[in-house]
């Protein structure tokens, strides 16, 4: 999202990104005109133990808006913009503190964060209605600074396939994680490969998780069927060869490879969780199944390979919602007018 904001208006404000230099994003920023600022901020521990150094970056630039991207800004750079008496700042949580809950320790540091976050800043976006509500419930941020926008999708070809793959190929794109849910498509693959044993599967992605999801493969009978590729930085041409993308996930604040797998043309099976329905409509762009549940993945992935037309169809009213209302223009089009609100209001 911050490479899009600056590919898309760089035109129209003056913009400067202050990052850890790493990934693909401070080349694509530069390129749109963005001045990168690079410091260590990868981890929490790092991000505060910077925190005078960015006071004083932001002292020196003297930003009209400062925009905070992500739990470790949001909360840990408001001594920094204490420092620079910065108060126009946007703060959009696009992973929720709440989501790495785990005991009573993180419970409370997780609130506390998100807390310092909201307080601290003019506005606050959520990246789904699903997030708004749960901002809401727990108390986080006052209703009058939130908003709802949702992220774009980040493809450098925004074409949709042209036929669907023969033979069937089911795919998954993601980090390796629990989160991600990928255990339970490897669970669905023999009840699929019982009904269509000519189908295939590519997982797109690497993490701590790949070597239990290789053995479970073993273990399952299916290894021979299952192709864990590794990491990809640009998967939307293995995703148009898929007959349907496998969202499988635990939770998610929106569901990013959704939103790609759909400007590809290509159905969605997705976890009934977070953000997710609100980019995949159950029954139009794709299916919803509950989370963990192998046998939903396998019953909705069995009625797309069945139904060729049907999985067609739900492609083509994916890449029409994808692109009318996830598209990097018209998301950034929101941010612009967030920013130009706040300009009006400040001092």
């Amino acid at each position: 999202m911050v490479a899009i904001l600056c590919m898309q208006l760089a035109r129209k404000y003056e913009m400067e990104v202050v990052c850890d230099g790493q990934g693909e994003m401070p080349a694509r920023v530069e390129a749109a005109g963005a001045r990168v600022h690079m410091l260590p901020l990868t981890t929490k521990w790092s991000f505060a133990a910077r925190v005078p150094q960015l006071g004083a970056l932001l002292r020196s630039r003297k930003p009209r808006i400062v925009h905070l991207h992500g739990q470790f800004a949001g909360s840990l750079s408001q001594p920094a913009l204490r420092l620079a008496a910065l108060s126009t700042v946007v703060y959009t949580a696009q992973w929720p503190s709440y989501l790495d809950d785990g005991g009573p320790w993180s419970r409370l540091r997780n609130r506390i964060a998100e807390k310092v976050s909201c307080a601290g800043s003019s506005a606050v976006v959520a990246v789904s209605a699903s997030d708004e509500r749960e901002f809401l419930s727990r108390g986080l941020c006052d209703r009058s600074k939130l908003t709802v926008i949702h992220n774009a999708y980040f493809l450098d070809d925004d074409s949709a396939r042209e036929r669907s793959p023969e033979p069937p190929l089911i795919g998954f794109v993601g980090r390796l994680v629990d989160q991600k849910g990928c255990e339970y498509l490897v669970r669905a693959a023999p009840m699929v490969l019982a009904a269509h044993p000519d189908a295939r599967f590519v997982i797109i992605g690497d993490g701590p998780e790949r070597p239990r999801l290789e053995a479970l493969a073993g273990d399952l009978g299916v290894a021979a069927a299952i192709d864990f590729a590794g990491y990809d930085p640009h998967p939307a041409t293995r995703m148009r060869t898929m007959t349907a993308l496998a969202v499988p996930s635990i939770y998610e604040p929106l569901g990013m490879v959704a939103l790609e797998a759909m400007v590809c043309g290509v159905p969605v099976v997705g976890s009934n969780v977070g953000g997710i329905p609100e980019a995949v409509e159950d029954g139009r762009t794709g299916l919803l199944v509950p989370p963990r549940d192998p046998s939903a993945i396998a019953g909705a992935l069995d009625v797309l390979i069945s139904k060729p037309e049907l999985a067609r169809h739900m492609g083509e009213a994916g890449h029409e919602r994808a692109t009318g209302q996830f598209s990097p223009h018209i998301v950034a089009g929101k941010y612009d007018e967030l920013y130009r609100r706040m300009l009006a209001t400040s001092s």
